[in-house]
């Protein structure tokens, strides 16, 4: 499966940094957009950099927020 980055804006940095992480250097996450549409476990590496397939064209600006997805 091919990915691709997307660097987060320094808002949603700030509140990554500040959560822990899934193992080293990165978190698991779900993103939330202002469609309300959300976007379940993908990965953001270093608190700045979130992994997309590559069929999902979306960018900072369509992030309303971005949370750790809770363990199941």
């Amino acid at each position: 499966m091919e990915t691709r980055t997307l660097k987060l804006s320094d808002r949603l940095i700030n509140i990554l940094v500040n959560l822990p992480e899934n193992g080293m250097g990165y978190q698991i996450v779900k993103v939330i957009l202002k469609s309300g549409k959300i976007l379940h476990e993908h990965k953001v590496i270093n608190s700045s950099l979130l992994l997309l397939e590559k069929n999902e064209n979306i960018t900072e600006k369509d992030i309303e927020k971005i949370e750790l997805e809770s363990r199941k």
